[in-house]
């Protein structure tokens, strides 16, 4: 996957680099969650993104209203009554849980996964 970013100097002169997501500062998840790392994208409140380890089977865990989108590799996604689809790069789900829905993230490849998260508030 390219990635890429537009940098800007105190001149306002702009350019386009290369940029690698693996260099994202991902803070590790603790306990059954140790696979998955999560950063916030500069200072947004409502994108992240989610670097799922490779061999990696995540138990359900409450799911925020928004859109994920796969970047980067295969993840398997599993809601609570065990119906599972499997994303790729570049495919969408939109989660629409209101009070304590639940999924499950998983990747079973030998590589990691990366995962863009945009939360949306929930409906009234």
């Amino acid at each position: 996957m390219s990635a890429y970013i537009l940098i800007e100097n105190e001149e306002g002169e702009t350019w386009i680099d290369s940029y690698s997501i693996r260099d994202l500062p991902f803070e590790i998840g603790p306990g059954a969650f140790k696979g998955l790392g999560g950063t916030i994208l500069g200072t947004a409140s409502r994108l992240m993104m989610l670097r799922v380890e490779q061999e990696i089977d995540l138990p359900l865990h409450r799911a925020a209203p928004g859109v994920a989108i796969s970047l980067l590799g295969k993840i398997t996604v599993r809601g609570s009554t065990g119906s599972t689809v499997i994303l790729n790069p570049g495919d969408l789900l939109k989660i629409e849980t209101k009070v304590r829905g639940a999924w499950a993230i998983a990747n079973s490849n030998d590589e990691e996964a990366y995962l863009a998260l945009i939360s949306m508030p929930p409906h009234s």
